[in-house]
């Protein structure tokens, strides 16, 4: 579905027009109601909505801030603490209760792979390493980004196409969803309240139908091995 098509779905529902309910009322809600359903899809499914973005190590900085876009939560963190090093894996403390003290924290940690540590505070993450120095690209962050908003309803790009190569689009199978959560909104905000539909009164066993369908799917990569012949396990039948 693309952007024009959702705001002829939603005009449908309503029984409204762009002068009744213009496309700039639409479109707040629009892109507000798809962050909203974002957030159920990520905790249903992790693997939606995933993506790397580098920041630069600065010399003695220990504290960085996560981005405005981020959703509400992190995946991992790769650092490498020199450009000719390998990025490697951070490991995650969840209560960090160690001293803040820059010399204790190197006494304690390092630079070296499985010697450096992150903890999050605020809306950043805080490097528990050796000494850092500047490096260009030297952090990795891999957290989950809102699908990008709307600039408009007059789009002819499917909803489900990514913009760019950093950003995403919203998923097919909860476009209609979008367009009725629009349409709940604007009945519900009337000075006389308008009567929801029998679908618009199933919306949340709807939705919770797409989220439980796209929990389903297998991220485990599992490896199932098989058991070699018997001959190979000097089993030939001679056993007694």
């Amino acid at each position: 579905m693309t952007s024009t098509q959702l705001n002829t779905l939603i005009n449908y529902k309503a029984k409204t027009n762009d002068t009744t309910f213009t496309q700039a009322d639409k479109l707040v809600l629009v892109n507000l109601f798809k962050d909203e359903i974002a957030s159920l899809i990520v905790e249903r499914n992790a693997g939606y909505f995933l993506i790397p973005a580098t920041f630069d190590l600065v010399a003695d900085q220990r504290e960085y801030a996560f981005s405005d876009n981020q959703l509400n939560r992190m995946h991992k963190l790769e650092i490498k603490f020199s450009s000719s090093d390998s990025r490697f894996p951070s490991n995650y403390i969840k209560d960090y209760n160690g001293s803040e003290t820059e010399s204790e924290i190197v006494k304690n940690f390092s630079n070296s792979f499985g010697g450096f540590a992150h903890t999050i505070r605020r809306r950043g993450v805080f490097i528990l390493s050796g000494t850092i120095s500047a490096v260009t690209g030297g952090g990795r962050l891999w957290f989950h980004l809102y699908p990008a908003d709307l600039a408009n309803l007059t789009g002819s790009t499917d909803l489900a196409t990514d913009p760019s190569t950093t950003t995403f689009g919203f998923p097919r199978q909860f476009h209609e969803l979008l367009a009725r959560r629009v349409v709940i909104e604007y009945k519900g905000r009337q000075s006389k309240p308008i009567a929801f539909s029998p679908m618009e009164n199933n919306f949340e066993r709807d939705l919770q139908k797409q989220l439980d369908a796209i929990s389903s799917v297998d991220n485990s990569g599992e490896v199932i091995g098989e058991m070699p012949a018997g001959a190979d396990m000097f089993n030939d039948g001679w056993d007694v």
